[in-house]
């Protein structure tokens, strides 16, 4: 059976949950599918972002399962060394 959705007729918000995640694995030069509303690591490092209105990117310290609140349009290669980043896009 399928699930319900009891949030069907409700507006999406980019403050709300999200509704889609994706695997991201990280380039130096391909931006994400989508711009993400968080990211979140399994495995501790760092992630190299390049945030939606920057240029450059910054690295960040992560701990495993640690929410990055970040409108994020690219994960850099380069400078990240944390794995099973997940982008949360709503």
């Amino acid at each position: 059976m399928p699930a319900k959705n009891r949030y069907a007729n409700n507006a999406m918000s980019a403050i709300g949950p999200a509704v889609m995640l994706r695997a991201v694995t990280p380039h130096d030069s391909d931006e994400l599918e989508y711009v993400t509303n968080g990211i979140v690591a399994g495995v501790a490092g760092t992630i190299a972002v390049v945030a939606l209105e920057d240029a450059s990117p910054v690295a960040l310290t992560v701990i495993p399962g640690q929410l990055l609140p970040i409108r994020a349009r690219k994960i850099m290669a380069t400078g990240t060394t944390a794995t099973g980043i997940v982008a949360l896009i709503s």
